[in-house]
């Protein structure tokens, strides 16, 4: 089996980190270590994950305390920490099946020509709904990589398992964006070193908390999203860029704007 390092980042996730990480633990392949990457939490997260994890001493695992610097320094820290040639990387609030490892690590053995996986999701609402996402139904393998991912995100970090060379291919996580994109940013910069498998069983549970956002979250979701979209605007026409800015404002105008008259 492919040795892997789970990559989980963390910030004052005290309420959910422990059943996060007994997702982890009850793999029935079992990863080669756990990569726990505080962003400098204020709440108890450090204390109860070392309590955690020092109680479950067969798998090697690391905690990292970082100052708030955001998600993409605290997931950077664990990539360059992290010894496996594979990474698999989970949030602090989304969960694993028992044998997402396990699944992966076939798929990983069968396919050596791929660098990154990615399997379908259970995505949970905060009124306790659920629905698949299929990540694959967006791919079109008879189409370049960057041209289709500038449109849509079809990997989702709990849900990717990649080599570790591939990120370093990448320049890592942009540390400067600290609206919750980052990810988006990284899948632009790997997708033209990217090999995608896609497996569409879902493997995992993504907690989707966006109702969480403010008015000022959604801004700062726009500006980034609007900065992406000029950043790698050259893998698209010009009418194309125009049209996924429009696009992006329409999307963060209406729950912006629709937060701000509920929360009044």
């Amino acid at each position: 089996m492919p040795a892997i390092s789970v990559v989980c980042p963390t910030f004052n996730s005290e309420p959910f980190v422990i059943r996060t990480l007994e997702s982890v633990i009850r793999q029935t392949c079992p990863p080669e270590e756990i990569i726990v990457s505080d962003d400098g939490s204020t709440d108890g997260t450090v204390p109860v994950v070392e309590e955690f994890l020092n109680r479950h001493p067969r798998i090697r695992h690391t905690v990292i305390r970082n100052i708030h610097r955001g998600a993409g320094a605290a997931r950077n820290a664990a990539v360059e920490g992290s010894r496996c040639e594979w990474l698999a990387f989970l949030d602090s609030d989304d969960l694993w099946k028992p044998e997402k490892l396990e699944v992966v690590s076939q798929h990983i053995e069968g396919h050596a020509e791929f660098n990154i996986f990615c399997h379908a999701e259970e995505q949970v609402t905060q009124q306790g709904g659920h629905h698949m996402i299929d990540y694959a139904k967006w791919y079109d393998p008879s189409k370049a990589l960057p041209g289709q991912i500038y449109y849509r995100s079809f990997f989702s970090p709990s849900a990717v398992t990649c080599r570790r060379t591939l990120l370093f291919e990448g320049g890592l996580f942009d540390e400067t964006i600290l609206s919750g994109i980052e990810d988006f940013d990284l899948w632009q910069r790997i997708a033209p070193f990217a090999r995608p498998y896609f497996i569409r069983e879902p493997l995992g549970y993504y907690f989707d908390r966006t109702g969480n956002l403010s008015f000022g979250g959604y801004w700062n979701k726009w500006k980034d999203s609007v900065r992406l979209a000029v950043r790698y605007g050259s893998r698209v026409t010009p009418l194309g860029m125009a049209y996924h800015i429009s696009k992006i404002t329409l999307f963060h105008a209406f729950h912006g704007l629709r937060h701000r008259l509920l929360s009044q």
